[in-house]
């Protein structure tokens, strides 16, 4: 068999973001080598600078994007990429949660930490096999891609496990602290469930080859098929193999997206990880595994949607109720948001579920929303977090308002928006996904979601009953950087203004229908 490279889909220039913040990420080690350069308020600044170019070359590549009106070619590097408007407006996400992270290089990392450049290329690292993950068109490309940035958010979720020189003997070990004992448990249970979910996934993926022949994803869904005759293109292309690849595929995402049974190390690995990388998982991770399981769903899979969908059903509703039920019970506002993404995940995975083009927009919108509620939040909590395993506490938000009324005003709002009251941003992307289940037909799945909703508003409201109904004895010192105050003020006029004029952002996320 001859093999020929066709060097006319070789898209290099809808590559451009990549490109970008990979050589940032090159030039920040190379910085970090000299001494005076290696601090956080120059290696954030060319971070920053990176991240801009990227935004510039995403929105530009979005307006050009092929789309399926268009009749433009979307296919890139022998189909292992997809070039489509889908793609580059995940970039977006990507690169505003980086932004967040990189903000939050304001207190972090600590300076007395040697691998300062280390953090913020590994930021860039991770966006990077995120944004490959979202273009692509090969199960090959796309399990590297997610590879890439699982790796660089396990060194990320240990970073504040440095402790000493490395040289010291095991009599005169410093006393490790909380934080750091936190931030190793929460590297190893994040590395062992991720490995995990790598061999289940991949193990899915070869499966799907032997039933089909092709790791190719939309050339799957060519293969599946079938016309009004029942006959497939590929006799081989309906066997039990691309079944139980198909469940391996799903359940090896699930893992990365926190969905019910394969939740249980999103509170540890929250609770543990530094505040900025916490933020930075809890929306860009559910991004990129969303995006993935969208364009194989939603392409390869379509026609086998009789097969999936019941199971993405349960699990869907088996997500939400346990995620919202469980975060009641949790005095670690880290730990409560993470049952709260959680839920999350289950009202996400309705636009999966939905099966159709409403279901897919739905979906980005909602993970577009998503992404400025949890941004000012985890913004608030990281002004607001003390030292050691009360840091996060719940509690530390008593009397708020009164001693910083706008802080208290902007989490309540983050809270409002992430309970779904109208008019915020929140209470739109739930509409949206109700709405498009109901018009699928899935009148149960809504009930459950509608339920699910009523349950989350007992601790969501919870805080905002801390903050204006009750006193704090203690002193809280909150010191709000610049950076960081631009963060919860930007994604406070996000919320009201998507609220307010939602049918925009829907509009855009019509127009971003993957191929």
């Amino acid at each position: 068999m001859e093999f020929k490279i066709n060097y006319e889909d070789m898209q290099w220039t809808a590559l451009s973001p990549e490109f970008t913040l990979f050589f940032t990420a090159l030039f920040l080690l190379l910085i970090g080598l000299k001494e005076q350069f290696n601090a956080n308020k120059y290696l954030a600044k060319a971070t920053l600078v990176g991240i801009a170019i990227s935004f510039f070359f995403s929105f530009a590549l979005w307006g050009s994007a092929p789309t399926i009106e268009n009749s433009l070619q979307p296919d890139m590097f022998s189909k292992s990429l997809i070039h489509d408007k889908f793609g580059q407006g995940f970039n977006i996400i990507f690169l505003l949660m980086a932004t967040y992270a990189v903000l939050g290089a304001s207190r972090y990392p600590h300076s007395n930490h040697e691998n300062k450049s280390e953090y913020f290329a590994l930021i860039l690292l991770t966006v990077v096999g995120m944004m490959f993950l979202a273009k692509s068109g090969n199960l090959i490309t796309a399990f590297i891609s997610l590879e890439i940035f699982s790796i660089s958010l396990y060194i990320l979720c240990g970073f504040s496990a440095k402790h000493g020189t490395g040289k010291e003997s095991p009599t005169n070990a410093p006393e490790l602290k909380w934080a750091t004992l936190a931030s190793q448990e929460s590297t190893v249970k994040y590395l062992l469930t991720g490995a995990f979910a790598s061999a289940i996934l991949v193990y899915g993926m070869a499966l799907i080859y032997a039933g089909t022949g092709t790791t190719e994803i939309r050339f799957i869904g060519q293969l599946l098929h079938c016309d009004e005759s029942g006959e497939c293109a590929n006799p081989y292309s309906r066997n039990t193999l691309v079944y139980i690849g198909m469940g391996l595929l799903f359940s090896g995402l699930a893992f990365k997206i926190s969905l019910v049974p394969f939740h249980s190390w999103t509170p540890d690995v929250y609770q543990g990880a530094p505040t900025p990388i916490t933020g930075f998982m809890s929306v860009a991770t559910k991004a990129a595994a969303f995006a993935l399981i969208a364009r194989i769903f939603f392409t390869a899979f379509s026609e086998l949607n009789n097969i999936w969908m019941p199971f993405m059903f349960g699990i869907s509703v088996i997500t939400m109720l346990v995620g919202n039920i469980a975060a009641i019970f949790q005095d670690d506002v880290k730990r409560m948001l993470a049952y709260s993404g959680v839920a999350h995940a289950g009202y996400l995975l309705i636009g999966i579920v939905a099966n159709s083009q409403d279901g897919i927009a739905s979906l980005i919108f909602y993970l577009y929303v998503y992404l400025f509620m949890n941004i000012g939040a985890f913004s608030v909590i990281f002004i607001m977090e003390g030292e050691g395993k009360e840091g996060n506490s719940i509690f530390r938000f008593k009397g708020l308002a009164k001693k910083h009324p706008l802080i208290a005003g902007a989490m309540s709002l983050f809270m409002l928006s992430l309970a779904g009251f109208p008019p915020t941003a929140g209470f739109f992307g739930k509409l949206y996904v109700f709405m498009t289940a109901i018009k699928e037909g899935y009148i149960l799945i809504t009930i459950a979601a509608v339920i699910a909703t009523v349950v989350s508003v007992y601790f969501y409201l919870r805080i905002i009953v801390l903050m204006y109904f009750h006193e704090n004895e203690k002193e809280e010192v909150v010191v709000v950087h610049r950076g960081i105050g631009g963060i919860i003020a930007l994604s406070s006029i996000a919320i009201i203004l998507i609220g307010l004029f939602p049918s925009r952002l829907m509009s855009i996320a019509l127009e971003s229908i993957p191929f």
